[in-house]
């Protein structure tokens, strides 16, 4: 078969478990939530997720979100499996308030509880500080778009993410296989497993 008629097979990966305390302990707001590294438990399963993914699929490439947990993340995959990496903005986490305004995690839980509560969408003719997973899906798909040509691509990205692509609830340093349709017309239509 043509490359170009294949699915494109992506490997999402969560990142590893982030240093939070870090984070409350700097009494950092917003954004700046999202610098904090990996804590030593996040760097021991983002070392054992390349042990399984050695082999697994012939990646040539990794892709991350710019966030500080799935850079450092990617970094250490691409040391353990010889890949270079970029970095793609739109990879990002779901937003818990648009405005990046927000200072603890109770605050991203909240909003996360009222997302799931409304199937992850906004009301209709309604609004909410949180992104919908419609957009979340619509950005990391245009961002996969770019990619499909590759033979296999491994992409760190998040929790909400990959669960707003494939519906699967992955742990830290967790990962599964998505391929993208050919025209990546999809919406919910991805194929997942490991």
């Amino acid at each position: 078969m043509v490359r170009d008629q294949m699915n494109a097979r992506f490997i999402l990966v969560r990142h590893g478990s982030p240093d939070w305390n870090l984070a409350d302990q700097r009494r950092l707001r917003g954004g700046t939530r999202d610098w904090v590294p990996l804590s030593p438990q996040g760097v021991e399963e983002v070392r054992q997720a390349a042990e399984r993914l050695r082999g697994e699929m012939n990646a040539g490439l990794i892709v991350a979100s710019p966030m500080t947990r799935a850079l450092h993340t990617a970094a250490i995959l691409s040391r353990a499996l010889d890949l270079p990496f970029e970095v793609e903005y739109d990879l990002h986490e779901w937003l818990p308030h648009l405005n990046q305004d927000f200072d603890s995690f109770d605050f991203v839980l909240k909003a996360a509880a009222e997302m799931d509560s409304r199937g992850g969408e906004w009301p209709s003719g309604e609004s909410r500080c949180w992104e919908p997973l419609s957009s979340v899906r619509r950005r990391v798909l245009a961002v996969l778009r770019r990619y499909q040509r590759e033979q296999a691509v491994i992409v760190v990205c998040h929790g909400v993410v990959i669960s707003g692509l494939t519906g699967e609830q992955l742990l830290t340093g967790g990962y599964t296989s998505f391929e993208l349709e050919p025209g990546g017309d999809q919406h919910d239509g991805a194929t997942t497993g490991q």
